[in-house]
Order: structure tokens, then sequence, then C-alpha cells
């Protein structure tokens, strides 16, 4: 009887880190969404105007450059890809706080581990 509790304990905990997972996820696809970045990125490969959040994150794998990539988010910038610059000219994003930068860094490097 207690081994069955255990278990079913157990699987309790399991299903609601996989909840908790899911909707951390869609967090922040929607903090992506409403701070802009999903119109120039995306989650897979290159996009046309700049490279997909997966090969953001297998670039970047391991997490040594985190504190680079928050500041890219937070400062824009050019020539960290390409020649590509972050905002596109004469285009305006949404101001975006450090903590959510850190958020959106640690969720699109966490894509490498998908």
């Amino acid at each position: 009887m207690k081994t069955l509790i255990l278990s079913m304990a157990t699987g309790c905990l399991l299903l609601g880190a996989v909840s908790a997972g899911a909707d951390m996820h869609g967090d922040m696809q929607q903090l992506a969404e409403e701070k802009q970045c999903l119109s120039c990125h995306g989650r897979e490969d290159m996009t046309p105007r700049a490279p997909g959040f997966s090969s953001i994150a297998a670039k970047y794998a391991g997490g040594e450059m985190k504190g680079y990539l928050v500041d890219v988010v937070l400062t824009g910038g050019e020539d960290h890809w390409g020649s590509a610059t972050m905002p596109e000219p004469g285009m305006q994003r949404p101001e975006v706080s450090e903590e959510e930068a850190r958020q959106l860094v640690d969720w699109i490097l966490g894509m490498h581990e998908e």
C-alpha cells in the first residue's frame, strides 16, 4: 500500500512538473510575441531576417555567453550574427526589462536541450 501511494505521489509530481514546463513554454512564447522577438526570429533555423532560436541555442550551448546574450536582448546592436541589426532599422520594439531578457535567454538556450 505504501509503495502504491508513493508511486501515485511521484506520478503526480512528475505530471505537475511537465505541466509547469508546458506553462512556462507558453509564457515564454507569449513574452517573445509581446516583445516582438518573433517579428524577426523564428524557433527554427535561419529566418529571412534573423537567426532562429534553435540556431542561437546551438551556437551558444553551454551558457557561457548568457550575460552577453542578455545584453544583446536589452540593447540590440549589430554584427553579433552576420550583418543583421537588432532591431531592424526603423523598427520600434517594446522595452525589455533585464529580468525579461534573462528569462527569454534561458528559454532560447533551453531549446538546444529539447
